[in-house]
């Protein structure tokens, strides 16, 4: 016969095997399920893809109205008729241009930190000496860095209105320095060179003018 503590064991033994094939058998349902997706809003997707197009779109074309005002005078390298302030012996020596009032406007066209391409219309007035007025219309181009400053070129004809109509080509570059956001100092060297008429030493006689001009800028730039 079985003592009481080996019957107690065997019986241990049994209920423990009987507990292990319940388990095993409990249907998959009974465990625990992965939690359910949420579920989505695709209209609040289709919201943000836009938002998102929009900010990768490049940015477009700026505009750029310039408006200037400076004082300059230059040097004249051919003077046959002896005007006023030469500063050689010769015809062929240096002499100075009486001062002059230049006022100008421009619009270009690009991006707004990059090269940008237009026109611009120029007018000088000689403010001593014999009363001459000059229209310059020309292309223009314009680089805006990141930099507080604006560099420019203009190429173009040159037209006199004043004494006599005459017509040449004009090539100028400047740099204007913001004080300002839209307020900057500008400077600019302008090359001219007129035909003329004949002389005793020449059929045809050439004018070349090389000036410097100083003033104000206003900038205004028209954002995308």
């Amino acid at each position: 016969m079985l003592d009481f503590r080996t019957a107690l064991a065997l019986a241990a033994v049994v209920l423990g095997a009987s507990s292990a094939r319940s388990a095993a058998a409990a249907p998959v349902a009974d465990r625990a399920a992965p939690a359910a997706e949420a579920p989505r809003d695709e209209q609040t997707e289709g919201a943000a893809l836009e938002v998102y197009r929009d900010l990768a779109r490049p940015p477009g074309a700026a505009a750029r109205v310039v408006a200037t005002a400076a004082l300059g005078t230059g040097f004249r390298f051919n003077n046959p008729y002896r005007l006023q302030t030469q500063l050689g012996e010769t015809a062929e020596s240096l002499s100075l241009t009486p001062g002059y009032l230049d006022l100008g406007a421009a619009f270009s066209l690009g991006p707004a930190d990059g090269v940008q391409h237009g026109g611009a219309l120029h007018l000088s007035i000689a403010l001593g000496g014999v009363p001459q007025e000059a229209l310059a219309p020309s292309y223009f181009i314009a680089y805006r860095g990141l930099d507080r400053a604006l560099g420019y070129g203009r190429l173009g004809a040159s037209i006199l209105v004043e004494p006599d109509v005459n017509v040449g080509g004009e090539l100028a570059v400047g740099l204007g320095y913001y004080l300002l956001a839209g307020v900057a100092l500008s400077g600019e060297i302008v090359g001219n060179l007129f035909y003329g008429a004949a002389t005793y030493e020449a059929a045809y006689t050439v004018y070349p003018v090389v000036s410097a001009q100083l003033g104000l800028m206003i900038d205004y730039e028209l954002l995308p």
